[in-house]
């Protein structure tokens, strides 16, 4: 169309997530890590590292647990919006899924900063932990449907979930 500025393609090849490669933009826990643990339940049991760093604004008074039923999307994956929860942190438990695609961004002036912006394929035994005010794109199933349980607290307003979308010419394609 004349007039309109030209559409920048910038591709994003995601690695395997991994905990020291997410660190920035939280925590990832991996089911079948071999990073001790100890026994419970009468030893039928072994209680594996978690998360111990969830957090949330004392105006997010209401926790929320909710499933996710994620359509699996073709790959490249172009991004049409981030978003970032400023009064909690964020957990994606998966329940049934087979790969999984995460996208973040660090914040520059209120506003994703695609230019350094990363992503990652993670398994159905990666659980993943966003930081409070992360940019992130919305949780995206690689394959097969994904099932996810998704945790946080919210104030029941518009900063649970500010969304960004005014993507100009920015065409961001993610991909594996």
């Amino acid at each position: 169309m004349p007039g309109s500025p030209p559409i920048t393609p910038h591709l994003i090849r995601a690695e395997l997530l991994a905990p020291a490669s997410f660190a920035p933009f939280g925590t990832v826990v991996a089911v079948d890590h071999d990073g001790g643990g100890r026994t419970v339940n009468q030893g039928r049991a072994l209680r594996l590292p978690g998360i111990n760093d969830l957090a949330h604004d004392t105006e997010a008074r209401k926790p929320v647990l909710d499933i996710y039923r994620i359509d699996p999307s073709p790959l490249p994956f172009a991004v049409t919006c981030f978003e970032r929860h400023v009064l909690s942190s964020q957990v994606f438990i998966p329940m049934m899924c087979s790969r999984f695609l995460v996208a973040v961004a660090p914040d520059r002036g209120g506003r994703p900063d695609f230019s350094r912006a990363v992503a990652f394929v993670g398994n159905a035994k990666q659980i993943v932990h966003y930081r409070q005010g992360v940019w992130h794109a919305p949780m995206v199933a690689l394959d097969t449907p994904a099932v996810m349980t998704m945790l946080m607290w919210e104030a029941g307003d518009e900063r649970d979930c500010e969304e960004f979308s005014e993507m100009g010419s920015l065409d961001l394609q993610i991909v594996v």
